[in-house]
Formats: structure tokens, C-alpha cells, sequence
């Protein structure tokens, strides 16, 4: 029984792989393994520490069973359960809310000026460029000069509508006379004008007048006459009527009665060619009145004619002047905003400014700035105005930046296409940094348009084990779509 144990001792040395498997095939109690004494000529160690390593491997292999097991089972529970924020990704930049401000003019023209170079900071109002304007200050001075000339003929024939030789011109046209010689003399040429026409027709309507005051004269003289014919007339009528109640009474002759007849009817028709007399000058008189009304109509119509005659041209040239003085202000390029010129296209004096061509760009400094983010056509369906993204900006020290909150705030209405032709198409969504976001962000974080962005789109939440398995889930479902 010695032997046998000896043999399987050196077979299970010499096959350590097979030391558990002999241990089982050689069962012995532990009491009749104890009598048994070792050989002097070959020590080995006791049966009994192969039945301890069979017991502590057993217990090490369960163990670790239980723990892959319990292990499985936790990630698996964790797995289908824990819910994980998803989001998608994207690449973007930053940009001003408003963008970029093209700076262009509208006729173009000959630079003759240039006042700031890339990086230089203006406000809004400051000159640019200035382009040559000779032609249009021209136009300028000449509209300028006419337009006050019309100005004077306008205040000079409103005067005369007042039929006042007292003309008052206004303060511009003192100060412009003040300024230009010609119109100071063409300020005085109104004033004479006024005075001659005023003074024209005073002297007709003064002789009209005058007219009329005779002919009243003369009436007078007439009614005068008639009244004392009158009583002339009652008087031989009187007497006329005394004698021929003498003469019916048989106390005188008829003779006296007859050359009293005479005398009535001889001052009864001179009392009525005074009244026919009368009666023409009253006409006459009525004449002169209707004269000196028509020609102080005549003469406020044509006063009126000019007056409208010059105001339609005041007009028009009032409308050259602005136009004028509108390439004038324009010749010289201005800046709409403050802000920061960059991209300029024009540096030579005497080069050309193309029309409608950008001459540079203006970046506003103090709009806000939001990030733009190019969205795959794939996720598009994911990106809804109002969420919520991490937005981390790859020009800062990762490891001290923190990630900064924004919001989705526009998504373009339809894809967009890349100028590369190699490039996918894709959408465009805009997001603003949130107030938390501002907050977060370090003072030392200064955001410059066209800085990268890197974008993550919180898009609600799933767990791993979903995520796992929507490949697989999408690859079951096209597999089993009917071609």
C-alpha cells in the first residue's frame, strides 16, 4: 500500500497538470494515511496537504464564480436601467449674432483717401475711405447757388402777393449772402424787382384811383346843381301857378304865365340832362372800380403763376441739390457701427472701387457672439430649438476650462451645402451661451469670432444597454425588410 502511494506521489510530481485528477482517482481515510510513516530514502510531504489545496482551490474557484456572476449580473442591471445622457456632436465656430459687416458703396469710384488699416478700432460715424468727389462738389456748389437764387425769386413773390414793397429775407438766405457774393446780388436784384413791379402797379391803381375820386367830384358837382335846379323849378312853378289864377280871375294878361312855362320846362330839361350826366359817370365810375379790381386780380394771378412757376422749380432744384449732397457725404465710405476692421481689400490711393464690391469687413464689438454648428443630416431630427448643449472650446487649456452651457436658439429651415463639393451636407443651428454658461466662463476667456468650437447636443437620455443595442436592432430590422 506504501509502494502504490509512492508511485502515485512520483506521478503526480512529475504531472503537476494532473495532481487533482490523481488525488480523486486515490482515496484513502485520513486515519489510515496518518499510520503509514514516511521513507527514510525519499521524504514527501503528507497526503494530508493535497486534501488542503483541493479544499482552498474548490473554495477560490466558487468564489470567484459568485464574484463573475454577481459582477455580470450588476453590470447587466446597471446597464439596462442606469439611465446616461446622450448627445450628439458637432463641429462649429464662433461668430458675431449679427455677422460680419460688409463694407461696400454703392456707385464706386477713385480711392483718395484712406484712414485705417486691418485691426484699427472705430465708431460708428468714423471716416474709412474717402473717394474722389471734384465732380460732385461741383454739382454741389452750382445746386447750392441756384437753389438760393429760386429761394429769394420764392420770398421776393410772396411779398408781392402782400402787395408790400418791404421784403425781409430769411437767416439762411442773409447767412448764404453773407458767404457768396452772387447771391448777395441776387438778393438785391429781389429787393428791386419788388420795388419796380410794387411801384408799377401802385401808379396804375393810384391813377385808377385817382379817376374814380374825379368822377365822384363831378357826381357831386351834378347832384349839387340838380338840387338847386330843383328849387328853381318849385319856385317858377309857384309863381307860374299865381298868374294864371290872376289871369283866370281876369286881372292880368296871359304873357307872364307863358315865359314862366318856358322857364319850367327849360330848367326841367336841364335838370334832366344833369341827371343823364350823373348817370354816365356813375357808370363811368362804376367802370374805373371794375379796372382797378381786375387789375389787382390781374396781377395776384400773375403773381400766383410765378409764384407756382417758381416753386416747382425751387423743388426740383432742391431735389438736384440733395442728390448732390448725397454723393458728396457718400464719397466718403463711413463706419455703420463700432467695431473692428478686418478683410480690407482696398490699401493703394488712386486704385478703383468696384460698385456694390466689398471694400472690407467690419466685426461689431458690441454684439453678442453665438457658435455655429454644422448638424448632420442624420441627427438633424435630434435638434430642437430650446435644448440644451455643452459647449467646449478647444482654444482654451482644457484641463482649467470648464464646459460651458449654451441653448439652441435657430436651426436653418433646410440643409445647407458646403462650398467643397467633397463636403456632406448638413444643418445649421445656432446657440447662444446661457446666462449659467456666462457665468462659468473664466474672465480670462475671450471669445473672437471664427474660434473653434466643439458641441455636444443634449439629446435626452438612454441607457448602455439600448445603446448597445441599436445596432444590432437596426441590422435585425433592414434584414428583415422585403426587397
Amino acid at each position: 500500500m506504501t509502494k502504490q502511494t509512492d508511485k502515485d506521489s512520483e506521478q503526480s510530481t512529475s504531472q503537476s497538470g494532473q495532481v487533482l485528477a490523481k488525488i480523486d482517482t486515490v482515496k484513502k481515510p485520513a486515519s489510515e494515511v496518518k499510520r503509514e510513516k514516511p521513507s527514510r530514502e525519499e521524504p514527501s510531504q503528507p497526503v494530508t496537504d493535497d486534501v488542503e489545496v483541493d479544499a482552498n482551490d474548490r473554495r477560490y474557484i466558487k468564489f470567484g464564480l459568485w464574484f463573475l456572476l454577481l459582477t455580470l449580473g450588476t453590470f447587466t442591471v446597471w446597464a439596462t436601467t442606469a439611465p446616461l445622457n446622450s448627445a450628439l456632436i458637432a463641429q462649429g465656430e464662433v461668430v458675431v449674432d449679427s455677422y460680419r459687416k460688409s463694407i461696400q458703396h454703392y456707385e464706386g469710384g477713385i480711392v483718395d483717401k484712406i484712414f485705417v488699416r486691418n485691426g484699427d478700432h472705430v465708431k460708428a460715424g468714423d471716416p474709412l475711405i474717402q473717394l474722389e468727389n471734384a465732380q460732385f462738389q461741383a454739382q454741389l456748389e452750382n445746386s447750392y447757388k441756384r437753389l438760393q437764387i429760386a429761394k429769394a425769386e420764392l420770398e421776393r413773390l410772396n411779398a408781392e402777393q402782400n402787395l408790400t414793397d418791404e421784403l425781409t429775407f430769411s437767416d439762411a438766405l442773409l447767412q448764404a449772402a453773407n458767404q457768396d457774393q452772387e447771391v448777395a446780388d441776387t438778393l438785391t436784384q429781389q429787393r428791386n424787382l419788388l420795388n419796380a413791379r410794387i411801384s408799377a402797379y401802385q401808379q396804375e391803381a393810384d391813377s385808377l384811383e385817382t379817376r374814380l375820386e374825379q368822377t365822384d367830384e363831378q357826381i357831386k358837382g351834378i347832384e349839387a346843381q340838380i338840387s338847386g335846379l330843383g328849387q328853381q323849378l318849385e319856385l317858377l312853378k309857384e309863381e307860374e301857378q299865381a298868374y294864371t289864377t290872376l289871369y283866370n280871375e281876369g286881372l292880368g294878361d296871359n304873357n307872364r304865365a307863358r315865359e314862366l312855362n318856358r322857364s319850367i320846362i327849360s330848367t326841367q330839361n336841364e335838370i334832366n340832362k344833369l341827371k343823364s350826366d350823373m348817370a354816365r359817370l356813375k357808370i363811368q365810375n362804376t367802370e374805373t372800380e371794375f379796372q382797378i379790381a381786375t387789375r389787382k386780380q390781374d396781377f395776384l394771378k400773375d403773381v400766383g403763376d410765378r409764384l407756382k412757376q417758381t416753386q416747382a422749380n425751387y423743388y426740383d432744384i432742391q431735389e438736384k441739390y440733395q442728390v448732390a449732397q448725397d454723393r458728396v457725404e457718400r464719397s466718403i465710405v463711413r463706419a455703420p457701427e463700432d467695431g473692428t476692421i478686418v478683410d480690407m481689400k482696398v490699401h493703394t490711393i488712386g486704385s478703383v472701387a468696384n460698385a456694390g464690391r466689398p471694400l472690407m469687413d467690419l466685426v461689431p464689438v458690441e454684439d453678442s457672439f453665438v457658435i455655429e454648428s454644422r448638424v448632420m443630416t442624420n441627427d438633424i431630427n435630434d435638434v430642437h430649438i430650446g435644448q440644451y448643449a455643452d459647449i467646449r472650446f478647444s482654444a482654451f487649456n482644457s484641463r482649467t476650462t470648464k464646459v460651458i452651457q449654451g441653448e439652441v436658439v435657430n436651426v436653418s429651415a433646410d440643409r445647407l451645402q458646403p462650398e467643397q463639393e467633397n463636403q456632406p451636407p448638413y444643418y445649421l443651428a445656432r446657440l447662444k451661451i446661457t446666462d449659467q454658461g456666462r457665468a462659468d466662463m473664466a474672465d480670462d476667456m475671450m471669445l473672437i469670432p471664427g474660434m473653434p468650437a466643439e458641441v455636444m447636443i443634449r439629446r435626452g437620455e438612454r441607457t448602455l444597454f439600448s445603446y448597445l443595442m441599436k445596432p444590432l436592432t437596426d441590422s435585425f430590422a433592414r434584414s428583415l425588410t422585403e426587397k
